[in-house]
This record gives structure tokens, sequence and C-alpha cells, in this order.
């Protein structure tokens, strides 16, 4: 399971190295795409598979899905993990990122996620200040 967060930094080649933890169940290449909420998100190949096959059932006769497996599917990038433990980052990925320098690795669950670190601090202070509402109206927990 993939959890944690992780402060990092991107080098001048546009390289970040993965943290350790992550490494271990991410393994020698990731597959990353753009994330919902101004993000990155990077699976396992398993992970990806798992993803796939959940884009394979929508139905691309309805154009809400048809847009969505576009812009997923044609910003995702197979990543080679190098043997320092860096991956190079795409333009279009850190694009829509915005990610410079400074980021953050975020563990949910099954995937990881990159932000830019000071987006991470705006996104994680609002939803702590609705905790409690958020935790109310979420069902099973």
């Amino acid at each position: 399971m993939l959890v944690g967060t992780y402060e990092h930094k991107i080098d001048s080649k546009y390289r970040i190295v993965l943290p350790s933890k992550f490494r271990e169940e991410l393994g020698d290449k990731v597959f990353s795409t753009i994330g919902i909420d101004s993000c990155l998100s990077l699976y396992s190949p398993s992970g990806w598979e798992n993803v796939m096959k959940r884009l394979q059932d929508l139905p691309f006769s309805k154009s809400r899905s048809r847009g969505f497996l576009r812009l997923l599917l044609s910003s995702a990038h197979e990543l080679p993990v190098d043997g320092a433990g860096r991956i190079l980052l795409p333009q279009v990925l850190r694009q829509h990122g915005e990610l410079e320098t400074d980021v953050v690795f975020v563990g949910v669950s099954d995937h990881v996620e990159l932000w830019d670190r000071t987006k991470w601090e705006e996104y994680r202070e609002g939803i702590l200040a609705e905790l409690p509402d958020i935790a109310e109206g979420v069902d099973g927990f």
C-alpha cells in the first residue's frame, strides 16, 4: 500500500528521485498521467493495468467519457526508473502539475500523486479545515 508524504526536488534536467518506500512498490518503471487535482498520478505496471481495465469499460459513445479518456491517455507516459532511482518528468506532465523544483510525493493507496509543494500545502489546509464535514459525509468510515 502506498502511503505517506515525502518532499523532494526536481533537478535541472527535470529528473526526480522516487522515495525509496514508493520505489519498492512501483518497481523499475512507472506509468504517469495527469491527475484530477492539478497533480500527477504515478502507477506501478499492475496498478496501471487496473486503471486501463476501468477505462476500457467507459462508453466511448458518451462525450464526457471520450474527453476523459483522451486527456488521461494522451498525457500518459511510461517512465523507466534509472539506476539512481530517478524518473524523467515529461514537459506535458510538468506543465499540468505546474511543477518547478519543490514537490511532494503523496501516497494514495493504489497510486502516488506528485504535487507542487505550495499547491499541496494549500490543498491540504483546505481539506483539513473541512475535515469534520467531509468525515460526516463519508459513508462507512
